[in-house]
């Protein structure tokens, strides 16, 4: 009898494989880590063992993973250089300082494996069942599953980046039908907002010629420079483990076995999706805790019309940042006496600020979002924030400074319930007519809870979804078979890419011409 139980029990409850899943981030990966939390979180529900890999040079938060970090204090850490401070502040980002940050992690991975490799090697040889992979920078990580021979995964923590997405197959396609017959062979990679957004196009729109062809631009640059220079400086990084023809970043891509992103759909522009991407993005993280008295009894003033709060994130400090900007939002934030504004910035609290303006090395700021005296949240533009700001629908002035930040604030400003200031023209009477604008106007409010609803308008919780799609990965050991990924997988990249159109048919024409 208690065997004949134990076997219908085997029918009605089947097991799921669980599975040993290393993540490596780029070096001190606080921020594309956290992007990824809440899924690692969701696995292990699945009774999965998440770990996080990435090199440390000081301490960081508890991740709520098994930790394999790589030491690497007394080596200074490539993405604190001052250079990256005159990019966020001083300079238009583009695809080319993508190619600088490939140097910078390729810089600590040789470093790594020329005085750290022993502990390279514990890590790996810890018999991982699957890697995941950041997208951006995380060039051991790489190495680590490269030498494994484990399958992995590719795991982008804003929207797919365009060379990652053309090495896996992936595409924008303009799909139509002509009698029953599908045409998926022009690529819409000049109709999409570019991931490098320039603040001459804030406005940015595919009506507009020359937007279209900045959008090529973008997207092939991208393609070039993650190719073959941030390639070229991963291959030097991993020669030591990856013998000739050495690491191919295009063909690690290529060989992943699924992609997920944390860009939520419902965000981002309709676009054509394969079996192997899935966006699990579209979440809330709950907000629960309640706020120490500190910040409590500062927003919960009487006399404050609501609350107003400005934070640039972990890697903006404002004591780097040129005079001018200080000064601007200090005075404009000071004759905002009517509100109560929180500041997040690093060091002590400059003079001058009226004691309406609280300032803090860090804030809680998804608390603070979603207190309901917040009015108006002043931000970079990264994802994470920028979801937070949908979460607790809560209009936002963009102030973007590097990487995706202009895309992502043309995608809220796109939704009616955000703006955009171009860092290059800080200066106080701009700010002061973004803040009143959005103050005044009741239409950015109403617009944010509209597209909240339309965000957690879901059959299925985004995270769970995903959750059952990685499981299905791993009942086939970590890779679908064959006929679950896209053919163009198989192409070379000039049919992939249409290249041969573009210039077969231009030459046919020429020689039609001559005769």
């Amino acid at each position: 009898m208690i065997f004949l139980t134990s076997v219908l029990l085997g029918f009605l409850f089947q097991n799921v494989k669980t599975a040993r899943i290393l993540l490596t981030v780029m070096d001190q990966g606080r921020s594309h880590a956290t992007s990824f939390n809440a899924f690692m979180h969701r696995l292990q529900q699945d009774n999965h063992t998440t770990a996080l890999e990435f090199a440390k040079f000081h301490p960081d938060i508890d991740f709520g993973m098994e930790e394999k970090f790589v030491d690497m204090d007394g080596f200074q850490n490539p993405f604190a250089s001052p250079d990256f401070d005159k990019i966020a502040f001083e300079e238009d980002y583009s695809f080319i300082h993508q190619a600088v940050a490939y140097g910078f992690g390729s810089e600590t991975c040789n470093n790594i494996l020329n005085h750290k490799r022993e502990k390279f090697f514990e890590i790996v040889s810890e018999d991982w069942d699957l890697y995941l992979s950041d997208s951006l920078f995380a060039v051991c990580g790489y190495g680590m599953a490269e030498i494994s021979g484990k399958p992995h995964v590719m795991m982008h923590s804003t929207d797919l980046e365009s060379a990652q997405g053309s090495f896996k197959g992936f595409s924008r396609y303009i799909y139509s039908k002509i009698q029953n017959i599908s045409f998926e062979n022009f690529r819409n990679y000049a109709t999409f907002v570019p991931s490098n957004l320039p603040f001459t196009m804030l406005d940015f729109s595919v009506s507009k010629y020359s937007h279209r062809v900045w959008a090529a631009y973008d997207w092939f640059g991208s393609y070039i420079f993650t190719a073959i220079v941030g390639n070229f400086a991963q291959k030097w990084a991993l020669r030591s483990i990856i013998p000739f023809p050495y690491f191919s970043f295009s063909e690690y891509n290529r060989k992943s076995s699924f992609t997920f992103t944390d860009m939520p759909d419902s965000l981002f522009p309709p676009a054509s999706r394969t079996n192997d991407f899935f966006s699990f993005g579209a979440y809330c993280k709950s907000s629960s805790k309640p706020l120490d008295s500190e910040f409590l009894s500062f927003i919960d003033d009487p006399k404050s019309k609501g609350t107003i709060i400005i934070a640039f994130g972990t890697f903006i400090d404002w004591r780097k940042a040129p005079d001018h900007y200080y000064e601007t939002f200090s005075t404009v934030i000071n004759q905002l006496t009517d509100y109560r504004v929180i500041w997040s910035m690093k060091g002590d609290r400059p003079l001058g600020l009226g004691n309406h303006v609280k300032t803090s090395g860090w804030v809680p700021q998804n608390q603070i979002l979603h207190h309901n005296k917040t009015v108006l949240f002043l931000s970079h533009g990264g994802l994470k924030s920028t979801k937070e700001a949908i979460c607790s629908a809560t209009p936002t002035i963009f102030v973007p400074m590097f990487g995706e930040q202009t895309r992502n604030s043309w995608l809220i400003k796109e939704k009616g319930f955000g703006r955009i200031m171009n860092k290059f023209q800080i200066n106080v009477r701009e700010l002061e007519t973004h803040i009143r604008e959005v103050l005044d106007h009741p239409s950015y409010q109403q617009n944010a809870n509209k597209f909240l609803t339309h965000y957690m308008d879901q059959p299925i919780p985004t995270l769970d979804e995903g959750a059952f799609r990685f499981n299905k990965l791993l009942k086939y050991y970590g890779k679908m078979p064959a006929y679950f990924y896209p053919k163009s997988l198989d192409l070379s990249y000039i049919t992939a890419l249409n290249l041969d159109l573009l210039i077969l048919l231009p030459v046919f024409s020429l020689y039609l011409v001559s005769k």
